[in-house]
């Protein structure tokens, strides 16, 4: 009988074995535990709900109260360190507006700002002065994210008889640009735009932009109105940029002479998303808080007063207790009340003038409402659901840690009876998978050594059958992985000694070149070649990309490289002439593949600055002038090779004679790199930036300090696509020892792996 059941058993699957001693053995206490718990926590229920609901309502109350007046107090503190700005802005104008103009200052008005030439050269993209899109869909125009921190902007009026005195003001007023640059370096984030409005017309604003829209006259704006009509600081929100459409917080301040007479307007923006404070909003009642600043106003659907959201309020994520702000729209957010009968209650509480919360429904749900008043008409409401409210109280702390302590007695009895079963089922568990498992870890010894044909002699029954015949799979797959590793690493050290050994030596030049491979065989190219016409010696230097990458890839470069050798030798045919040729013999190789390759042929002629080059449907050469300190590019026009036969490359020619002129010749694997292996790519903006920064280093120094700055941006991740690039430099003193270029670059094409090491 006793065999009978052991035969059972072993019969079973090894999940039903371990799913029926579970539920034996465990799952039975559990669930008495289970059910006690449930019970205690029926009891809490029903003993603190009325008991703390009233004391729980007025703790948030007072809480989340705090939370909207405080909010308000801070966008107010933040106001008074603007007006000082302003008095400031207005004292140095003043004194300025009564001194006589500068001799030889000509100031920039906004119609002379030309963003494509550049004009002025300091002229950079801000994303925060770009356009909405609403004012990109009215005007069609983004002109206006172009900004200069190097210069004060003048909009001249529009009346012709008002344009002298307006010119006048703006030679007097040039001189606030040093104040103007260093109140913007020391509170960046508290001015948008610094302006000056007069009553000629002018208006004076900083940082210089465009897109000014025509017939604007700063004397009809609102902010230069109420200045003028209350004749003291004052402040609005929300406005419209009249160039950009981003709602701003606006204060402005009227602008007297010498005998207080006002001459015009003093003006502040801040970005409505930097004035709010965007830090952490207590999240002690509940992780649903919300924060809104809302505006009264006329709801035109309604009819009737409502409140228009104009920003709230959004944790970045559920776990993070930080809050960011999120703009709304004049047209489309307005609060939502669940009836008329709600709405009129909040509307009367709120126009009491005074900070206060009440309980009413909010978005379906009955929450906690807090609302403090700020600047007239707007209001910032804090919401908290009643729901998140009523977890917190100390009484339900106190009364289940006495719960808690029950639940622990009743647990540690479950536990105890549940490890001793579980030893129970562990000795006969042992005994079971113990003597296979340790079968199965010999023969993975035997494997980790080397003999691929170790396998395991073993039949279960059940589930370990499938661990078995799995295993006895491994040898041979394994086996045959490492013969094709073994293959890759031959194709890769064929591939390297294909590559030059080592750079070239050509007068006035100083050349360098390096590849870094993403897979141990790639589609990634450069070479140099050196051919004599006429006893004039040419160096060529190729750059090539084939598509994708691994064998396949490897396997048409080489034949590329073997196709340009081949036709180098023929000296006296021309760079597109010999491109040409190549693409006819390479279209018919890889016909039908779906594959080409990129090239850009840049040809060399010794003791001349004459440079020719072919494009392939690479990309253009950098270059950089560093005494005009611009970047050019070699461009030029052609297909990929292997796309199309029959193509007549065109061919271009440049004399490069700027000592210290760089060229760079390099694969989309550098700047398309990204940040982390996933992230933003490294642009040719940055490249040029490098390069610029490390231009007084040598050729090989400028490669090194480029591929290290890519490996950097990746953070040390591998490589998704092959880098390659040879960087040239205009250099009189380079190589001056080499005056017959063939006998100094005889061996250049030799493998030198010593020395490359």
């Amino acid at each position: 009988m006793e065999l009978k059941r052991l035969t059972f058993i072993h019969r079973l699957s090894l999940r039903w074995k371990l799913f029926l001693t579970l539920v034996l053995f465990s799952v039975l206490p559990i669930c008495g535990a289970v059910l006690t718990v449930q019970e205690l926590q029926t009891d809490i229920k029903e003993y603190l709900y009325e008991s703390t609901r009233n004391d729980l309502v007025e703790q948030a109350s007072r809480s989340i109260e705090n939370i909207a007046v405080n909010s308000a107090k801070n966008l107010e503190n933040s106001e008074q360190m603007r007006g000082i700005i302003l008095d400031v802005v207005a004292f140095a104008a003043q004194h300025f507006l009564d001194m006589l103009p500068p001799v030889d200052v000509k100031p920039l008005y906004s119609d002379e700002i030309k963003p494509d030439l550049p004009y002025p050269e300091d002229l950079v993209v801000d994303p925060l002065h770009a356009p909405t899109r609403q004012y990109m869909v009215k005007y069609g125009s983004d002109i206006s994210k172009y900004i200069s921190l190097g210069n004060i902007a003048f909009f001249l009026p529009q009346n012709q008889s008002e344009r002298a005195a307006a010119k006048l003001e703006a030679k007097k007023l040039i001189r606030l640009l040093p104040l103007f640059k260093e109140l913007k370096k020391s509170y960046g984030s508290f001015i948008y735009n610094l302006y000056i409005g007069t009553k000629s017309g002018l208006l004076a604003y900083y940082p210089a932009h465009a897109g000014m829209p025509e017939g604007y006259d700063p004397r009809d704006r609102l902010w230069y109105r109420l200045a003028m009509a209350e004749k003291k600081i004052v402040w609005r929100a929300p406005l419209r940029d009249i160039s950009t459409g981003r709602l701003l917080f606006t204060v402005s301040a009227p602008l007297y002479n010498m005998k207080k007479e006002i001459i015009g307007v003093v003006g502040l923006d801040i970005l409505m998303e930097q004035g709010l404070s965007s830090g952490s909003i207590t999240a002690a009642w509940s992780n649903q808080t919300r924060l809104i600043l809302a505006e009264e106003a006329d709801d035109k659907v309604t009819g009737s007063a409502g409140l228009r959201i104009i920003a709230s309020a959004q944790r970045k994520s559920k776990e993070d207790n930080e809050y960011s702000w999120i703009m709304g729209t004049s047209k489309k957010h307005w609060v939502v009340f669940e009836d008329n009968e709600v709405k009129a209650k909040f509307m009367n509480a709120i126009a009491s003038g005074t900070s206060g919360t009440l309980l009413m429904p909010w978005g379906g749900e009955d929450c906690l409402v807090a609302w403090a008043p700020f600047k007239g008409n707007n209001y910032f409401i804090t919401v908290v659901p009643e729901e998140d409210v009523m977890h917190l109280t100390n009484k339900v702390l106190a009364y289940l840690h006495w719960a808690s302590s029950a639940q622990q007695r009743v647990v540690e009895i479950a536990v105890v009876v549940v490890i001793f079963l579980t030893f129970l089922f562990a000795v006969y568990a042992s005994r079971a998978i113990s003597k296979p498992m340790n079968m199965m870890v010999a023969s993975f010894k035997e494997l980790a050594q080397g003999n691929f044909s170790a396998r395991v002699d073993l039949k279960t029954g059940d589930e370990r059958d499938i661990l078995v015949e799995t295993f006895n799979r491994i040898g041979p797959q394994l086996e045959h992985l490492v013969e094709t590793q073994q293959a890759l690493d031959v194709a890769h050290e064929i591939q390297e000694n294909l590559l030059p050994a080592r750079d070239p030596r050509f007068p006035g030049w100083q050349i360098s070149g390096a590849i870094r491979y993403c897979d141990q065989t790639g589609g990634d190219y450069y070479d140099y070649y050196m051919t004599n016409c006429d006893n004039q010696s040419i160096l060529s230097i190729v750059v090539g990309d084939v598509s994708g990458h691994g064998v396949a890839s490897a396997l048409l470069m080489t034949t590329a490289r073997a196709l340009l050798r081949v036709h180098t030798e023929c000296a006296r045919i021309s760079a597109s002439r010999r491109v040409s040729q190549v693409n006819n013999l390479l279209t018919q190789d890889v016909h039908g593949t779906g594959r080409f390759m990129t090239l850009f042929y840049l040809e060399m002629i010794g003791h001349s600055d004459l440079l020719r080059w072919v494009r392939a449907g690479h990309d253009p050469a950098i270059v950089y002038l560093p005494e005009q300190d611009e970047f050019t590019e070699l461009k030029g026009k052609g297909l990929p090779l292997g796309v199309m036969g029959g193509v007549n490359y065109e061919e271009s020619e440049i004399e490069l004679t700027q000592q210290g002129a760089i060229i760079l010749l390099g694969t989309d694997g550098i700047w398309e790199a990204r940040k982390g292996g996933y992230g933003d790519l490294y642009g040719k903006e940055q490249l040029r930036e490098l390069i610029r920064e490390h231009a007084s280093k040598t050729a090989e120094e400028i490669r090194d300090c480029i591929l290290e700055a890519v490996e950097k941006w990746q953070k040390n991740v591998p490589n998704v696509d092959d880098v390659t690039l040879v960087v040239l430099k205009k250099d009189k003193n380079a190589n001056k020892d080499c005056e017959n270029v063939s006998i100094c670059n005889l061996d250049f094409f030799m493998e030198e792996k010593n020395n490359n090491e």
